[in-house]
């Protein structure tokens, strides 16, 4: 018996010793690798507000009655793709939206904020892996719109919600998907109210002695994004609760919906939008970001 706790106990160092070499590697190569990835995550906020100020411009424009209709991220890129030099910005996009996507696959899994593991800090932690997937997703379509010249064909959201209700409990998966989606847009249109957001960004120059108008157009973007993703996560909540994904709306079906509650709803979300993006840019420029734990 003695031997064979020897034996596991030797086990147990051996493997713990194993991990904590890969997690060492890991950091060694993060923290070299570190002036790269910050360029390439300052980048992708860049490219980020380029894809939602285009949102914001586009919807702004229908508002306005000048034409034109409501989109989403999609949208947008296939709109700056038919601008003059647009295959060169869907290229430069593509590289954006990638390091965007690896900057928060970072905070998830290096966790460089020190969120912890409390349930509080893993909430945050999995938010940020799903962004990654959704910016790595947007990404590839980008990629393959430079790549084909077009936008390439694929499932439109109801068709994808029409499947998801066709699985063995798609009603609750999607229920809570929609409720994830709604407290999330709660909690951005929270944290614009409190000006919390602008603790991530260390102004200077300029933008610190207009650091007053910065954060009011920090305030008007974060809570414009807050009140879309609610709008979508409160139709993906009501689709399931039907059962039916004939009410479901994406970024543009809410959008478009908001122009027939009046233009005046309608042009309010779209300037936030609007400065959603800048908001971007300025995290390109001032945003605080550690690379590695």
């Amino acid at each position: 018996m003695a031997n064979l706790k020897e034996v596991g106990s030797g086990l147990r160092d051996a493997g713990t010793q194993a991990v904590q070499g890969v997690e060492a590697g890991i950091t060694q190569g993060v923290e070299h690798a570190a002036p790269g990835l910050e360029a390439l995550a300052r980048f992708g906020y860049a490219s980020k507000g380029a894809v939602y100020g285009t949102t914001g411009l586009l919807a702004l424009n229908l508002a306005l009655g000048r034409g034109g209709q409501a989109t989403d991220t999609q949208g947008a890129l296939t709109r700056i793709q038919d601008l003059p030099l647009g295959g060169v910005l869907i290229w430069l996009l593509v590289v954006g939206l990638v390091g965007y996507a690896l900057w928060q696959l970072l905070r998830a899994l290096l966790d460089p904020e020190r969120h912890g593991a409390a349930p509080g800090g893993l909430v945050k932690r999995a938010g940020y892996a799903l962004s990654s997937v959704t910016n790595f997703a947007l990404a590839y379509f980008a990629y393959r719109l430079a790549a084909q010249g077009s936008a390439p064909a694929g499932q439109g959201q109801g068709d994808i919600v029409r499947q998801v209700l066709e699985w063995p409990g798609g009603q609750v998966l999607l229920g809570l998907a929609g409720l994830a989606l709604l407290g999330f847009g709660g909690v951005q249109v929270a944290h614009a109210l409190s000006g919390k957001f602008m603790k991530h960004v260390a102004l200077r120059d300029f933008a610190a002695r207009h650091a007053s108008a910065v954060k009011r157009v920090g305030q008007a973007g974060v809570a414009a994004r807050g009140v879309v993703l609610g709008a979508v996560g409160a139709s993906l909540t009501l689709g399931a609760w039907k059962g039916s994904a004939s009410g479901v709306r994406d970024t543009a079906g809410v959008l478009t919906r908001l122009r027939d509650q009046g233009d005046g709803l309608l042009g309010i979300v779209a300037l936030g939008t609007l400065c959603y993006g800048v908001w971007c840019v300025v995290q390109a420029l001032y945003r605080r970001i550690k690379i590695g734990p």
